[in-house]
């Protein structure tokens, strides 16, 4: 069976499209909206996990930036949930930064060889 590749930067668009929904949910249901906003990033969070355990030697240099984004994002989703913060807009921003790395080194973008 041949490996599926994904873009990373197809990932981050999906990853705001989910994000935009969870906005137009969360004007109506505000709950339903907050946990959506976080389980937007679930995909985009897996995936990257997956590639960095899979793929540790062969990593490039830009990974190492996306390892803390990814960190990043992870400890503010955490310490968002348990309650000692209440800032979404740094998981945006934070994705933000993600987006431009990838963007800036094509090699990122298709995926692990």
């Amino acid at each position: 069976m041949g490996k599926i590749r994904i873009s990373e930067r197809k990932l981050i668009l999906f990853t705001v499209g989910l994000l935009i929904v969870a906005g137009l949910v969360r004007l109506g249901f505000y709950k339903v909206g907050v946990l959506l906003f976080y389980l937007a990033f679930v995909p985009m969070i897996l995936h990257r996990l997956s590639i960095y355990i899979r793929n540790r030697q062969k990593l490039y240099k830009a990974d190492r930036y996306r390892r803390f984004t990814l960190g990043f994002i992870i400890t503010t989703i955490i310490l968002n949930l348990i309650g000692f913060q209440d800032v979404e807009f740094v998981l945006l921003f934070v994705l933000a930064i993600d987006y431009l790395i990838v963007v800036q080194n094509p090699r990122v973008t298709s995926g692990m060889e």
